[in-house]
């Protein structure tokens, strides 16, 4: 959902405006609302949002380090194009960072931390069963945050956001054309958990690896008619 002016009074304080501005614009983008290779301005942004150009522009270079965003001197500011080599990249830093922390988790790991972990577990089987596509994906991101932060690598939560923006893309345009996964995302989560119940670094890590071995349906997702038809739209 979009911010509007009403929305930005309405937030509480403690959230600086320069970062619901950074939210909003990063699930546009992630979204595909805002398409791939689409130029954007910051006054148009800005506008639509109801901010300054100041926090926009802030936006626009935290989203460029992610890799989300392109800023292109003389030229304009871009969102980024969808390409192969990119997600690979960021399939494969996030999978090794996810590995050392589920392996950290299974260290790391209180009674209450299983029972957070098998709560998401469950809250994704509910919504799951009644078809709510976005809140599974939504989960799966708390999901994998809530290892991070049972592991007590807070970098390792900022580096997982970061590269998991590229990838979240190509989540999103699956979801679109109605694939779904939930009962292999379920059952992987389960296996992860298994091991961090038994404090087993190895099997956990293992079983984070299995988990995000998708480097063949990103594949074929990417090079599908439906991206070159989104690519080719936003540039137009």
């Amino acid at each position: 959902m979009s911010i509007t002016p009403t929305d930005m009074h309405n937030r509480k304080s403690s959230i600086p405006v320069s970062q619901q501005v950074y939210e909003e614009i990063r699930e546009r983008i992630i979204s595909l609302v805002m398409r791939p290779g689409e130029r954007v301005t910051e006054k148009d942004i800005a506008a639509q949002i109801g901010v300054s150009k100041t926090p926009v522009r802030e936006a626009f270079i935290r989203l460029s380090d992610e890799g989300l965003m392109e800023i292109r001197p003389q030229s304009g500011s871009y969102v980024a194009a969808i390409s192969f080599d990119k997600v690979y990249e960021s399939l494969m830093l996030r999978r090794a960072i996810e590995m050392a922390v589920a392996a950290q988790a299974a260290e790391q790991r209180s009674s209450l931390d299983l029972v957070r972990l098998q709560d998401l577990i469950e809250e994704q089987v509910v919504v799951s069963e009644e078809g709510d596509k976005t809140r599974f994906f939504e989960l799966d991101g708390e999901f994998h945050l809530a290892l991070a932060e049972i592991a007590k690598m807070p970098s390792a939560v900022r580096m997982i956001r970061m590269v998991r923006g590229t990838v979240d893309r190509v989540q999103r345009l699956r979801i679109s054309r109605g694939e779904t996964r939930h009962d292999r995302v379920i059952d992987a989560h389960r296996k992860i958990v298994s091991a961090i119940e038994i404090r087993d670094p190895r099997e956990a890590s293992a079983a984070m690896d299995q988990h995000l071995n998708c480097v063949q349906l990103f594949e074929q997702i990417i090079r599908s008619p439906e991206i070159r038809e989104l690519t080719s739209l936003g540039a137009s």
